[in-house]
């Protein structure tokens, strides 16, 4: 079956450019995405996530990471856009696996909004996005656009696979589609932690694929205080709509206390909650490197002082269906 031929073709393509097929690591329990620019001056190497203005340092713990860092940079001051999963819990950050090195530095104004994976042919001319319900293929050169249901994943060691067949204009349309971690490169260059190989009506596809929703980094589902606040708790929920749930329990044995509202990113380190009740004003929290909220400016119910821990999975789209990482 020509599936299976230009997978196998793939697996070697990705060893030639790439040198060899690291391992995926486990992530450990402070490690979250993370995506902006590195470089290197002479005390060091320094990272800046995307929309900020700021730089901290960064220890890259990653051989590959450096390697292609190296042949990405032109020069000490010179930046590389990255996206790598990384321990925000310390000074530095560590970046520890990377995921995609290169590219535009253009990269932090595209965020792929409701896109869980998106995957590109070598060629450019075909485009595969993972979504919630679908799996959308966009043909750029013919205008053609076909939405397959999002069929269950098939767990293949360390590949994922999608097959459905779906009847639309007098014709049945059958997709295979294909990721694993294995490296991959674009033809600028860029270097990619997943491949992707496809095959639809017959036709065979490979090429490169990423994590999607990215204006959704870093942030997580839900928040808590810490077990050292002993007054009150207080449970912060964000979800994928924009919308946001702030619950407060004095522990009193009294009912708890919900701010429905709608929550924004000011900026890439700023997160606002407006709630819906106008008697209560915005709140203003700063995304800390170690993925913790903490109140920005003074609040008539906060104070100035209150920090919020991550209590759940990131609030990217995310099927759990990609676990490499977890």
């Amino acid at each position: 079956m020509r599936f299976k031929w230009m997978y196998a073709l793939s697996m070697v393509t990705s060893v030639l450019l790439s040198g060899c097929m690291g391992a995926v690591l486990k992530s450990d329990p402070s490690s979250q995405f993370v995506r902006g620019t590195l470089s290197r001056q002479e005390d060091g190497f320094w990272f800046s996530a995307c929309g900020t203005a700021t730089s901290m340092r960064a220890d890259v713990t990653s051989a590959l990471l450096q390697a292609e860092f190296d042949a990405h940079s032109v020069g000490d001051g010179w930046p590389v856009y990255v996206e790598a999963r990384a321990s925000m819990a310390m000074n530095p950050v560590v970046l520890q696996e990377p995921l995609v090195i290169g590219g535009s530095l253009a990269a932090c104004e595209h965020t792929l909004p409701g896109i869980e994976l998106r995957a590109v042919t070598a060629e450019g001319d075909v485009v595969f996005d993972l979504r919630e319900q679908q799996v959308r293929v966009q043909y750029r050169d013919r205008l053609l656009q076909l939405g397959f249901e999002r069929p269950e994943v098939k767990r293949l060691a360390r590949e994922r696979r999608w097959e459905q067949t779906m009847g639309g204009g007098g014709k049945d349309h059958r997709l295979l589609f294909s990721i694993e971690p294995q490296p991959c490169r674009t033809t600028s260059g860029a270097w990619y932690a997943l491949s992707m190989v496809a095959e639809v009506n017959g036709t065979d596809y490979r090429g490169c694929a990423r994590l999607g929703d990215l204006e959704h980094w870093p942030l997580r589902a839900a928040y808590v205080t810490s077990d050292s606040m002993t007054t009150r708790k207080l449970r912060l929920s964000l979800g994928r709509d924009q919308r946001f749930m702030l619950a407060e329990d004095y522990m009193n044995d009294q009912p708890i206390i919900e701010y429905p509202g709608r929550w924004s990113r000011v900026s890439a380190d700023q997160l606002r909650l407006e709630p819906d009740d106008r008697d209560m004003q915005p709140i203003d929290f700063q995304i800390g490197a170690d993925g913790t909220l903490a109140l920005g400016t003074f609040h008539p119910a906060y104070g100035r002082v209150l920090t919020l821990q991550p209590s759940a999975r990131m609030l990217r789209a995310d099927s759990g269906e990609l676990d490499w990482w977890d």
